[in-house]
């Protein structure tokens, strides 16, 4: 499918569906929302017993246990929010094809303790998939800095331009392999939103053999939701523009996957009901 074809695809499937599209990012916006009011208010409580130390910039980069600190909240907000997204995402899935999501939503509660660890395993391993192969960018980008920016003109030796360079041809090839990489596991989410069942590493090895020779056009249909970022500046706009682009996702998915597009939930849900009565 064209990018036309994928948009028009999107628009077809989410008419009618607006709303709950709409309410699905209001809640995601509401999460958010209030995440951060719980990080507000631990500050000023911390603040009230004169711990304000534990959100300082200097304590949270600059100790080790401030280090370690920070990775816990990040960690424990991703374990939060993962569950939550991959229903989310699933729910998307739903209105795509035309099911009643209601069904799938009360499937996942009544099985949650099945359900959300693999929900969780299927959306951090592929994030930190991407952050391993994200690691030497980061070391070489810091080189860059290090012997280009920090160091002193008269200061820098041989060995540091020569650092230096290498850098940033590290960096530019790195950036490279670093995106075709991203774009290899991509149909990952929708392997395992179609089949939770399914192990997370033949779900990755899968989406490898699913976008090879499509990486062209994978970077065509991000592209064409460039136009768009202006509007994110805006608050209220993003309620409209999210659930189109997840609308455009899923049909950019089935187009790409063809036959490996087979949802297993139906059947899940049908024998849960069956059995569960």
């Amino acid at each position: 499918m064209t990018v036309k074809e994928i948009r028009s695809a999107a628009r077809r499937h989410i008419k009618g569906h607006m709303g709950t599209a709409v309410a699905l990012s209001v809640f995601k916006a509401a999460f958010i929302i209030a995440w951060l009011i719980f990080e507000l208010l631990l500050y000023v409580i911390l603040t009230h017993h004169g711990v304000d130390y534990g959100y300082r910039p200097s304590y949270l980069f600059g100790t080790h246990f401030g280090r370690f600190m920070m990775l816990v909240r990040i960690l424990a907000l991703l374990f939060v929010y993962n569950p939550e997204r991959y229903i989310l995402d699933r729910i998307y899935i739903d209105l795509y094809t035309g099911r009643n999501f209601i069904e799938t939503r009360r499937y996942i509660q009544h099985n949650s303790r099945a359900v959300h660890p693999r929900a969780t395993l299927s959306m951090m391993l592929p994030m930190m998939l991407k952050l391993v192969m994200f690691s030497p960018l980061f070391i070489s980008s810091y080189g860059i800095y290090y012997w280009g920016f920090s160091k002193h003109t008269a200061s820098l030796t041989t060995f540091g331009l020569f650092v230096f360079m290498i850098s940033i041809g590290f960096t530019i090839v790195w950036t490279g392999v670093f995106l075709n990489y991203c774009i290899s596991i991509s149909m990952t989410k929708y392997i395992m939103l179609l089949n939770p069942r399914a192990n997370i590493f033949d779900a990755c090895d899968l989406s490898v053999k699913i976008m090879d020779g499509r990486h062209a056009q994978y970077i065509r249909f991000m592209l064409s939701f460039v136009k768009y970022l202006p509007l994110l500046l805006l608050f209220y706009p993003w309620f409209m523009l999210e659930p189109y682009y997840k609308m455009s996702c899923c049909a950019f998915a089935e187009s790409v996957m063809g036959n490996y597009w087979q949802d297993k939930y139906p059947a899940m849900i049908q024998r849960w009901n069956k059995y569960a009565r």
